[in-house]
């Protein structure tokens, strides 16, 4: 019995050490995250404007982030594929980013899904880490996934 529970602690032992050293946690303990808030959709005229609040706590600046963005209507059918450009993205930092999508009702968009990055560049970042860290929500009531 003493063997079982001491082998039951070293694998405790390596399994938390091996979380701790994980690229998803900084130095502090906190999850490395690249939050996502859609914070208001509004009617502009003719055109919808999304406006997203970013927050990097990735622990790397992004220089460029542009992200495959997918509009589905309130049927559930794709209606626009576009890229948003969110520009340097500093570390630690909040943003806000909006876009104005020409023609588009806002009530007609019911789900936005972040399919993936068109790029994502900064200091030692590979090209999936800005997905990787994603965390999407939304403040208004046009859902968002990603």
């Amino acid at each position: 019995m003493k063997c079982a529970s001491s082998g039951s602690a070293i694998r405790a032992v390596i399994l938390g050490l091996a979380i701790a050293a994980s690229p998803a946690h900084s130095e502090t303990g906190v999850q490395a995250r690249l939050s996502l808030d859609l914070n208001a959709v509004e009617q502009i005229e003719q055109a919808c404007r999304l406006v997203f609040v970013v927050t990097n706590t990735t622990g790397k600046s992004i220089e460029e982030m542009t992200l495959e963005t997918v509009l589905f209507d309130q049927g559930g059918k794709v209606s626009r594929f576009t890229l948003f450009d969110f520009k340097a993205l500093p570390q630690g930092k909040p943003r806000v980013r909006q876009f104005d999508l020409p023609d588009t009702h806002c009530a007609a968009v019911a789900r936005i899904l972040i399919n993936g990055a068109a790029s994502c560049k900064g200091e030692g970042l590979t090209g999936t880490e800005c997905i990787d860290h994603l965390d999407v929500k939304s403040s208004t009531r046009t859902e968002i996934a990603g």
